[in-house]
């Protein structure tokens, strides 16, 4: 199960410069956001490595097509532990193939909340991440009457108290470019 060891802190690689850093963060977990194909091998295996199990949102691999066979080859071939994506369809064939999944959802407007809230029903995903993170603990009461998963809080975290009120109200980790963030001792609840 996803974060099963308490609040965890996801170092989200967004710039190269920041990988090292985050094989040495105290995650068990890293998500490679915006990278490309042809160095998803070598980073996943430095990953693997340290035992840290690999996040990617399949919408944000450089040179990826993510069909079927796109999945199958970050399954076998780049050996990937979990798939992110907004897209329901996809994250269905990805658990299909033995991946654990989630499903990343946007709050833009009571609009955009009420198709999330939607989507939820039917979803098969592990966990589910809501973006802007300072706007996911208002909804979390409501999102956990429907699904009953562990709930990542992501974008623009970028301050302790930031982190610390997402932890509190109940999220069970925060997906986080800000390797200033990636340390920081948790309160238990």
């Amino acid at each position: 199960m996803l974060f099963a060891d308490g609040f965890t802190m996801i170092p989200s690689i967004r710039k190269m410069r920041e990988f090292e850093l985050a094989l040495q963060a105290k995650s068990r977990y890293i998500l490679l956001s915006e990278i490309h194909i042809g160095n998803l091998k070598c980073l996943v295996d430095r990953c693997h490595e340290q035992n840290k199990r690999v996040m990617v949102n399949i919408e944000l691999i450089g040179g990826f097509a993510a069909d079927r066979i796109g999945l199958e080859l970050l399954k076998t071939y780049f050996k990937v532990d979990i798939i992110i994506s907004a897209n329901a369809m996809k994250l269905n064939t990805a658990k299909s193939l033995g991946f654990e999944t989630v499903q990343r959802f946007f709050l833009m407007d009571s609009r955009s909340f009420d198709s999330t809230l939607k989507s939820m029903q039917t979803a098969k995903n592990d966990a589910i991440e809501i973006l802007p993170g300072p706007m996911a603990p208002q909804f979390i009461d409501i999102i956990k009457k429907i699904r009953k998963v562990p709930m990542i809080a992501g974008g623009f975290i970028n301050t302790p108290a930031m982190v610390e009120h997402i932890h509190a109200a109940g999220f069970s980790a925060i997906s986080c470019s800000n390797p200033a963030l990636w340390n920081l001792p948790f309160t238990t609840k």
